[in-house]
C-alpha cells in the first residue's frame, strides 16, 4: 500500500514553517517510473525533486569512461530524496535512472527553489558544510527511545553534593558521617592540598583503621590522598567513565570553574550508560593468568555493538575501547614481566592504539624503553618478550606484519640506543624511516616506569624543533594517495569498494600529526591535536571542525563494515575482517552525500597542508 501522504515530520521538511507545508503539500504529487526509465537526464532540466516511494532509482555519471557498474556513483531506495542539486543549478551532471519500477513524490522545481529563496534553515540543509551534515546523521541514528549518552551532561545527571570534613576530623565522626550519607568517599578540606583538598575513602578508612593498625581518633587530614582526579562540570559523562576506566578508580571530583561542586560515581555513570565496561575493567584487574585476560578481552566485540546501538559518539567509544586495550595490554606485561624489569622498562603502545582510534582489534604494534643502566641479559630479555607477544596473540591482538612489536629487537631498545636511532631516522628521510618515526611520535605509555617513557618523548620532540626539511619530508606521505573524487566530485570506488584508510584516514591523520610536530603539540590523539591546533590559531575553526567530522565519519563507516563482517563470519576475531574498504555502493544515501563531503574536505586540507609545510609534489 502507497501513502500518497508526505512525510513533512522529517529532516528537512521539519524546518518548513506551517505555511510553507501548506505550499508544499498543496504542490506535491506522486509520479510513476518504469524500470529502465530515465527519470532526469544527464544535462536536463529536472521537472523537481523526488522522494521516493517505492523502488530504486540509480545516479550515472556517463562521463566516466568504462563499463555500466564504473559509471554508477549512487543509488537510491525507500526515504531517499534526489535531484535537489540538479534543481538548484538548473541541469543536471548526472543521470537518474529507475533500477526498477518506481514510485516516487515530486516536489515541482518552481516550488523547491521558493522554499530554498525563503527559509534559510531550510536552504542551508542544502549547502551545509560537513560538520553540520554528520550531527543530522548523529541525531538521526540514535534509536528511538534513547538517549544520546555522548551527549550527557556531568552537571545535569549523576553529580552527588560532596561531604566535606575539617582535616582534624577523628576517623571514627567521619565513619559516621558517611553512613549517615550513604556514601563512600569525603573531601577534606586542606590548605596543603592541590584544588584546596584531598580525598579519602571507605577503604582508605578500612585500611587505616585495620590494616595500618590506627585509633579512632586519629585525624583525617593524617591519611588524606592530596592528588584528585578531576572532571569539569560542563564535561561530558562518557569523558568521566574514560578517566575511571584508564586510571582504575571509582570515583571522580567536579569542578566547575576551578571550584569542587561534586563527586560523581562509576556506579552512577554505569545508571546512565551500560555497565559491560566496568564489567571488563573488573575482570581485566582481577585477571591472574593469560587465560583470565583471554576470556576478559572475548567481551570487547559485545560492547563495541552495545555501544553502537545505543548511539555513543564513535570519538567517545574510540577512547573507551582505547582505555580498555591498554589495560589489557599492561595486564599482561605486568603478569608476563618481573619487578625488576617492570621498574626499568617501560611499554609503549604505538599507531592507531596510541592515539587512541582502534575499536575493533588489529594487529599489536607496540615497543620498549630500557633503562640504560638496567643489566637484563639479552637471552632472557628475548625469551620474556617473546612470550610477552605471544601471549598478546593468545588475547585477540594479530602479530603484527611489520613486526612492529616488541619482541623484534629492533623495538625493544635502551634509552641511548632509542635517541641514536630516532637521530638516524630524522637524518635519513626515507619513506621507511619516516612512517618509524611517524608511529613513534604516536606512542602512547601503557605500563612500567613513565619517566623512561616521558624522557623519550621530550627528547624526541626536542630534537626535531624547527627541522623545516625534515617537516616537509615527514608530512610527504600524505600526498602518496589520491583522493577518490571523480573529475566531477563524485565519489570513486571499485568492486572491492573505497580504501578509506588510504583515501582519507592516512591523509587526515598524518597531516594533523605533521602539523602538530611543527607546533610542538605532545598530544597523540587525532581530536586533541585538531582542537590545539585550532585553539593556537594554526588551523581555521571550520576546516578543523570538518577535519573532526571526516574522521568520525570515515571510523563509523568502517565500524559499521567491521561488525557486519564480523556477523556474516560467525566471529569476533577482528583479524578476519577487510579493516579499510567500504562498499560504497551498500550505503544510503545520507552517508554517501557525507562521505563525498568528507573526501572534498581530505582534498581541501592535502591543498592547504601542502602549502602551508612546503611539500612538493
Amino acid at each position: 500500500m502507497v501513502s500518497e501522504v508526505l512525510n513533512t515530520d522529517i529532516p528537512p521538511f521539519d524546518l518548513l514553517s506551517d505555511a510553507q507545508l501548506d505550499v508544499l503539500k498543496q504542490s506535491v504529487s506522486i509520479v510513476y517510473f518504469d524500470a529502465g526509465e530515465d527519470i532526469i537526464p544527464a544535462g536536463g532540466a529536472p521537472d523537481g525533486i523526488y522522494i521516493i516511494i517505492k523502488g530504486q532509482v540509480e545516479e550515472y555519471d556517463e562521463s566516466i569512461d568504462g563499463s555500466r557498474d564504473d559509471q554508477r556513483v549512487a543509488q537510491y531506495s525507500e526515504g531517499d530524496l534526489f535531484g535537489s542539486l540538479a534543481v538548484l543549478k538548473g541541469k543536471a551532471r548526472d543521470k537518474y535512472q529507475a533500477f526498477e519500477e518506481c514510485i516516487c513524490h515530486m516536489i515541482p522545481a518552481r516550488v523547491f527553489i521558493d522554499l530554498v529563496h525563503d527559509n534559510p534553515e531550510f536552504r542551508h540543509f542544502f549547502h551545509k558544510g560537513l560538520a553540520t551534515m554528520e550531527k543530522q546523521r548523529s541525531r538521526m541514528q540514535v534509536p528511538a527511545g534513547s538517549d544520546d549518552f555522548s551527549l550527557v551532561r556531568i552537571k545535569d545527571s549523576v553529580m552527588r553534593e560532596p561531604l566535606i570534613v575539617a582535616p582534624e576530623t577523628p576517623l571514627s565522626a567521619v565513619v559516621e558521617k558517611m553512613r549517615a550519607a550513604h556514601i563512600d568517599c569525603v573531601l577534606v578540606d586542606c590548605d596543603t592540598c592541590a584544588n584546596k583538598y584531598g580525598l579519602v575513602t571507605g577503604t582508605d578508612l578500612l585500611n587505616a583503621l585495620a590494616l595500618a593498625g590506627h585509633t579512632p581518633d586519629l585525624p583525617i587530614g593524617e591519611i588524606v590522598i592530596s592528588e584528585l582526579i578531576t572532571c569539569d562540570a560542563n564535561e561530558f559523562l562518557f569523558n568521566a567513565l574514560i578517566v575511571m576506566t584508564r586510571k582504575n578508580i571509582k570515583r571522580v571530583v567536579v569542578l566547575d570553574q576551578g571550584r569542587v561542586v561534586g563527586v560523581t560515581e562509576l556506579t552512577d555513570i554505569l545508571s546512565y550508560l551500560t555497565g559491560q565496561s566496568h564489567l571488563m575493567g573488573v575482570q581485566i584487574e582481577r585477571a591472574r593468568s593469560v587465560a583470565d585476560l583471554k576470556a576478559a578481552s572475548k567481551a570487547l566485540n559485545a560492547l563495541i555493538r552495545t555501544l553502537n546501538a545505543k548511539g555513543v559518539k564513535i570519538r567517545f567509544m574510540m577512547e573507551l575501547l582505547a582505555a580498555l586495550n591498554g589495560r589489557l595490554v599492561a595486564k599482561l606485561y605486568e603478569i608476563t614481566m618481573p619487578e625488576t624489569v617492570l621498574e626499568n622498562t617501560a611499554l609503549t603502545v604505538l599507531g592507531s592504539e596510541g592515539r587512541w582510534e582502534q575499536i575493533v582489534k588489529t594487529d599489536q604494534d607496540n615497543a620498549l624503553i630500557i633503562a640504560d643502566d638496567f643489566d637484563w641479559p639479552m637471552d632472557e630479555r628475548q625469551r620474556l618478550l617473546n612470550q610477552f607477544s605471544d601471549d598478546l596473540i593468545s588475547i585477540g591482538f594479530p602479530r603484527c606484519p611489520g613486526h612492529i612489536m616488541v619482541s623484534n629487537p629492533e623495538w625493544a631498545r635502551t634509552v641511548s640506543d632509542w635517541r641514536k636511532t630516532m637521530a638516524g631516522w630524522v637524518h635519513d628521510m626515507t619513506e621507511e624511516t619516516q612512517m618509524k618515526m611517524a608511529i613513534s611520535l604516536d606512542g602512547h605509555f601503557v605500563a612500567g616506569n613513565k619517566a623512561l617513557f616521558n624522557e623519550m618523548s621530550h627528547w624526541a620532540h626536542d630534537h626535531m624543533r624547527g627541522n623545516d626539511i625534515f617537516l616537509a619530508h615527514f608530512a610527504k606521505p600524505v600526498m602518496n594517495f589520491a583522493v577518490p573524487l571523480t573529475l566531477f566530485g563524485n565519489v570513486r570506488s571499485d568492486s572491492e569498494g573505497l580504501d578509506v584508510k588510504k583515501g582519507g584516514v592516512f591523509p587526515l591523520v598524518h597531516g594533523v600529526r605533521s602539523l602538530a610536530l611543527k607546533y610542538r603539540i605532545r598530544q597523540t590523539n587525532t581530536y586533541r591535536r585538531i582542537e590545539e591546533l585550532v585553539e593556537m590559531g594554526a588551523i581555521h575553526e571550520r576546516l578543523g571542525r570538518n577535519l573532526e567530522s571526516a574522521l568520525s565519519l570515515f571510523m563509523q563507516l568502517r565500524l559499521q563494515t567491521q561488525l557486519d563482517q564480523l556477523e556474516a563470519a560467525g566471529t569476533d576475531d577482528g583479524s578476519k575482517v577487510s579493516h579499510n574498504r567500504i562498499m560504497v555502493k551498500k550505503l544510503n544515501r545520507l552517508d554517501r552525500d557525507l562521505l563525498r563531503e568528507a573526501l572534498h574536505v581530505i582534498k581541501e586540507f592535502k591543498e592547504w597542508l601542502a602549502l602551508e609545510l612546503h611539500i612538493r609534489g
